[in-house]
């Protein structure tokens, strides 16, 4: 048994030397009756059993001066894309902004643009309280896009008075169900604030718009771990751009107070995984807690509201004195939609707590709501619209205006905005909330507005917006109880 095993080594081993051996086979090329005889040899291991039917194939065509095929193993798809996708030109498309993507669709920057030119007409409240004029009220450039699929960010800046960077933000998604999202972002609190100035519902945003965090520098885990559940946890800066009522030097401030505002959001839209594709049952809860800026003395630390004209500035806040003040807030939303129709609802507190220079306590509240009604005369559907991330898209007529029979889509809504601030009185102690001279501190407001969507990229807005206050406020040496004014928007945007 030995032997013919050690037989068997040998004879495989000589025939696969002169099988391929290039030196043998460049010096010396086998007779005919060398190639019967290892032919022979083959045959006879094949047929004791000694080498099995691979081999036997793969030392007969040795014996015949061929050598086998090498099969390459085969490409993965991930493989394949990256072969196709070598040497191809990347793809320009347009569609809502110009969007350049390489051809496996791993990298893309999108460049996209907005102007708003407004006018503001007062109708009532004085002919010295408000001034009439045309303003560009936002001119935007920016830039998005994703690096290696999973890597996305954004650039947005503004050129309206001051060039400067309004969003700057890289996100990391390399899951749906937690991202991690680094820069200057404005924070998901409500509806009315997330969704793009491009698409809120009328000119400006509801009062209590004023009272909510808006853009800081941080980072913010979000996500959606089921569908129509979106969540997000933040901790920022709390500098002045987050905190309500405060006129903004800038948006290039850092931290104004030692320390960070974390804040907080959990909604869920019920209607997809009911399979009501054309409605939402949108609800949600937000929170936050941090320390308000203050610098005594400093007017663009003193707490102020404005009308929803953009005219009127009705509420202002003399400076607390001390640097300690708790900010803790919490907000809700609900939105619910059926075809072309929709309401939304939401609210927001703001408590301010601390004590005076003197040692005063204080415990000061701010609460604000709106409740607002939307119909799409032209039948669009809002659900279309509504994005995953709390904030409401485009909404794409059904036919673009075309001087043809297409009329775009025209929406007529209506908007209550109620704020109460009376817990700042001009006679609370110094440095604990004290209402300035010739200021309110409640107001109810009622905006109508139509608009006039003429394709996706071009728009028409008018509002109706009247404002009564609950004490007589002083704006340029005119007293008024009350505003109306009438408002125009022509936005571009790509």
């Amino acid at each position: 048994m030995i032997k013919k095993q050690l037989a068997t080594a040998i004879s495989i081993a000589l025939v696969g030397t002169l099988a391929t051996s290039p030196v043998l086979a460049e010096e010396k090329k086998p007779s005919s009756a060398d190639e019967g005889t290892m032919v022979k040899l083959i045959d006879a291991l094949y047929e004791n059993g000694s080498i099995d039917s691979k081999a036997y194939g793969a030392l007969r065509l040795s014996a015949a001066g061929e050598q086998p095929v090498k099969k390459e193993k085969p490409l993965t798809p991930e493989e394949k894309k990256d072969k196709a996708a070598k040497g191809a030109p990347a793809n320009i498309t347009f569609k809502n902004g110009f969007k350049m993507e390489s051809a496996d669709g791993e990298h893309s920057l999108e460049l996209h643009g907005r102007i708003q030119a407004d006018s503001y007409n007062t109708l009532s409240a004085g002919d010295n309280a408000t001034t009439d004029r045309f303003d560009i009220r936002r001119a935007y450039l920016y830039t998005q896009g994703k690096l290696y699929k999973n890597w996305e960010y954004l650039f947005v800046a503004s050129f309206q008075g001051t060039p400067q960077m309004v969003f700057w933000d890289m996100n990391a998604h390399l899951w749906d169900e937690a991202q991690l999202k680094l820069g200057q972002y404005r924070f998901p609190f409500s509806i009315n604030e997330s969704t793009s100035s491009r698409n809120i519902d009328f000119m400006e945003r509801a009062l209590a718009m004023q009272f909510i965090p808006g853009i800081d520098r941080g980072a913010m885990l979000h996500g959606h771990p089921i569908q129509g559940l979106y969540y997000a946890v933040s901790a920022v800066n709390g500098g002045l751009r987050n905190n309500p009522g405060l006129k903004s030097t800038g948006i290039d401030e850092t931290s104004d107070v030692d320390g960070k505002d974390f804040l907080g959001h959990v909604s869920y839209n019920a209607a997809p995984i009911l399979g009501h594709t054309d409605s939402i049952y949108h609800f949600g809860m937000s929170g936050s807690f941090g320390r308000q800026p203050t610098k005594p003395g400093d007017a663009n630390y003193q707490l102020r509201a404005v009308t929803e004209t953009n005219s009127l500035q009705f509420f202002h806040v003399d400076s607390f004195t001390d640097t300690n003040v708790d900010l803790s807030r919490v907000g809700a939303t609900t939105v619910l939609a059926n075809g072309p129709l929709r309401f939304t609802g939401e609210y927001v507190n703001n408590n301010f707590t601390g004590n005076s220079a003197l040692g005063q306590h204080f415990d000061r509240n701010i609460d604000a709501y709106y409740l607002s009604g939307h119909w799409m005369i032209t039948g669009e559907s809002y659900a279309k619209s509504f994005g995953k991330q709390n904030a409401f898209g485009d909404i794409a007529p059904l036919r673009n205006f075309d001087m043809k029979g297409g009329w775009g889509a025209w929406e007529l809504a209506f908007r209550f905005s109620h704020m109460d601030a009376s817990d700042f009185k001009a006679g609370n102690a110094a440095g604990t909330g004290v209402l300035s001279n010739g200021f309110a501190n409640q107001a109810d407001a009622y905006t109508v507005g139509l608009k006039w969507i003429i394709n996706p990229q071009v728009r028409f807005l008018a509002n109706y917006v009247r404002t009564d206050f609950n004490q007589t406020v002083t704006s340029n040496n005119t007293k008024v109880n009350s505003e109306d004014g009438l408002n125009f928007r022509t936005q571009i945007n790509f």
